[in-house]
């Protein structure tokens, strides 16, 4: 259950009670959502002054228009690389993602700073007392809770059976496809494995998909870099919301002697640089998770402007969930549409361009089933 516009008011105007609002230096969001009802308004009206960091390229561009003259800065960093003593931040999904940023948060403390934690029932805070040294609940309302940390805490032995995220001397894990090194990080989508979606796609690419692509959601970047590398004659574009994303897409593309013929952005859809260009052909394997909630909305506002960054000719090739009707949502912005490949568990459509500029209305979220709640560590 999704916490309703009531609650999530109740609980930042009880977070202010128990929370020295005032004395934050960092708010750190990443999932959660900058239009109304935002934490921003009851924190804004009990003195908060500090700097919001943001995870997500729409996330820092909705705080900023919805808060002028509020400081924003778009960094995966808790506190963008700065030392803080009072810190407020929303909890990662995923048990090593939310490892990772506790301590990155945790180093940048001051000796007597303190870390405060808040998050959905289902993003996995309920447990953080057990994965944690001096780890206490602040606030309780509804599926909101927020808790504590001090500079001094410490990791406790963790008693999952999944593998700890070990990274290497440049802070990145390294996966494998195809003999090309993949850079990953906890948080971003799929980051243990090269997940089967992607897979069937880029299996079902044969032949040249032009000069100019666009790998859309770009992840880790492994359908741009895999391109990029099988067709020497192509310039890749990889963009991905998603800060923690472009950081391993940049990664990947260095690793792989790539940046001649890859450029990496962090940007909302198809924002405004994104939007200047033409590609001959756009891949994606679309999101629709942000954090433990579904949500299809990025992928609706590009599905809508896709064929219009389209050249003559152009296709855009979208691996997704059977049970995500794609099919139907593409037709409604295409020439042709077909179902080229698929399996019991994903479908790969190609879309090619309509030959005349016809105006479009945005795809109908009713198209898309709803989706059901997944654990926060599913999604790591």
């Amino acid at each position: 259950m999704l916490p309703d516009s009531r609650s999530i008011q109740r609980f930042f105007s009880g977070l202010a009670e128990v929370c020295p609002v005032a004395e934050l230096s960092h708010f750190h969001l990443i999932h959660w959502s900058a239009e109304p009802p935002s934490p921003l308004d009851p924190l804004r009206a009990s003195g908060f002054r500090g700097k919001v960091v943001a995870a997500r390229a729409s996330l820092a561009d909705a705080l900023r228009h919805h808060h002028p003259g509020l400081v924003v800065v778009l960094d995966d960093h808790p506190t963008a690389g700065e030392q803080a003593e009072q810190v407020l931040m929303e909890l990662p999904q995923g048990k090593e993602a939310a490892r990772l940023a506790i301590d990155t948060a945790l180093a940048a403390l001051t000796p007597t700073g303190k870390l405060w934690l808040f998050g959905e029932k289902e993003s996995g805070i309920r447990s953080l007392s057990k994965r944690y040294s001096g780890c206490e609940t602040a606030l309780c309302k509804g599926h909101l809770r927020l808790h504590t940390l001090t500079a001094a805490s410490q990791p406790l032995p963790d008693k999952g059976e999944s593998a700890p995220f070990r990274p290497q001397a440049d802070g990145f894990a390294c996966l494998e496809y195809d003999g090309l090194p993949i850079a990953v990080r906890p948080g971003i989508f799929s980051w243990r494995t090269i997940d089967a979606a992607t897979r069937l796609l880029l299996e079902a690419v044969r032949e040249t998909p032009g000069r100019s692509v666009l790998d859309w959601g770009c992840g880790s970047g492994v359908i741009g870099v895999t391109l990029a590398r099988r067709f020497p004659e192509i310039q890749v574009v990889l963009s991905d919301d998603l800060v923690t994303a472009t950081r391993c897409a940049r990664r990947t593309v260095e690793m792989n002697d790539l940046s001649g013929r890859c450029t990496v952005l962090t940007e909302d859809g198809l924002g405004p640089a994104l939007s200047r260009q033409k590609f001959d052909t756009i891949f994606t394997n679309p999101p629709f998770h942000r954090g433990v909630r579904t949500d299809h909305e990025a992928t609706l506002a590009f599905l809508a402007q896709a064929n219009a960054c389209l050249n003559t000719q152009g296709s855009l090739w979208l691996v997704g969930n059977r049970f995500l009707d794609y099919g139907t949502l593409l037709r409604q912005q295409f020439g042709q549409v077909e179902e080229m490949e698929g399996d019991d568990a994903f479908t790969l459509w190609r879309a090619l361009k309509l030959r005349k500029t016809t105006t479009h209305s945005r795809p109908s979220l009713s198209q898309i089933p709803v989706g059901r709640w997944i654990e926060a560590d599913a999604l790591s």
